[in-house]
């Protein structure tokens, strides 16, 4: 009985959610800038220059299918501009098939870009890669895509920081737009861990009462690991000799400042939320998934707080 009430319960809030982004672009599509002139929250939050958000650039609130996919992830807002190309050809694309759609969810569940934008490519090898560590089926096997959730839905160049003051209206529409949704939606997850990638996800997780942080783990900065040589030749002093496992045939004393090796400063970070769990990866200046050689790091975080649940 527990379980037909909780069945019952996600359909009423799936009918809900539906109703509401579907109403959404009915009135969009007759008017978007009156559409975006009614959204208080983000009209309010408008931004300038290239952070200034666009109403005329087709909104995008989610991308997947609700009852079926394979984890949830959380992004800022959809990255598309008038000012780019990339955005022409999208709408060129994609706008007919929404205006075949019966509704916005119909368009949305079939999630029509991820097979083909470069961000998601990306994050397609990274969720696979994560399955695999797990044991898991790899989701790209049975064409099993994840469930997109936007924090703003209206498009922009470069989005804006959210600085988030206390009592602020925007923790409310996150907590009942974002959030709260997620709460319900992970049930329908193959993965049960919410997955971003970027400091912004940290902040607003670290300035929210409603999310505790469990598990720090960060890599140190090159030059706190290395000694640095005020030198003409802007020398890093004997960085190979820091490693007692790696012996090669002539031990370099210096390594140029330009040599060609990147280091990356990454943290990784698993938080909680009522009881849903949310990891967390970025790197200075990146928005871009983990490389695979952090994959170990990174599952043993997730396996740790995944096998407490």
């Amino acid at each position: 009985m527990a379980q037909q009430n909780e069945n019952t319960e996600f359909k009423e809030f799936l009918e809900k959610y539906k109703e509401h982004w579907n109403k959404f672009f009915e009135e969009w599509k007759k008017d978007p800038k009156a559409t975006f002139e009614e959204d208080v929250i983000w009209k309010n939050r408008e931004g300038t220059g290239e952070k200034k958000l666009e109403y005329d650039v087709f909104p995008q609130p989610y991308l997947g299918n609700i009852r079926d996919h394979s984890v949830i992830t959380l992004n800022l807002n959809p990255s598309r501009s008038r000012k780019n190309e990339e955005n022409i050809e999208f709408e060129k694309k994609h706008l007919p098939k929404f205006k075949k759609a019966e509704n916005y969810h119909e368009y949305a569940k079939g999630f029509p870009t991820y097979d083909t934008h470069p961000f998601w490519k990306k994050q397609d090898g990274w969720i696979d890669r994560i399955f695999k560590n797990l044991g898991k089926e790899k989701p790209s096997l049975k064409d099993i895509k994840p469930f997109a959730i936007e924090i703003c839905p209206w498009g922009s160049k470069k989005f804006q920081t959210l600085k988030i003051k206390k009592d602020d209206s925007l923790i409310e529409y996150m907590d009942h737009y974002v959030f709260d949704v997620i709460e319900k939606v992970i049930e329908h997850s193959k993965l049960k861990i919410v997955l971003s990638v970027g400091k912004a996800y940290y902040d607003i997780f670290n300035d929210s009462s409603t999310f505790i942080k469990l598990e720090e783990i960060s890599s140190k900065l090159f030059d706190e690991e290395f000694t640095f040589l005020e030198d003409d030749y802007k020398t890093y002093n004997n960085c190979l000799e820091k490693s007692k496992e790696y012996e090669p045939e002539e031990k370099m004393t210096a390594i140029p400042y330009n040599w060609p090796m990147k280091f990356i400063k990454r943290t990784f970070s698993i938080w909680k939320r009522g009881e849903v769990l949310y990891l967390n990866s970025y790197a200075s200046g990146s928005n871009t998934p983990p490389a695979d050689h952090f994959d170990e790091i990174q599952n043993k975080l997730i396996t740790k707080y995944l096998n407490k649940l």
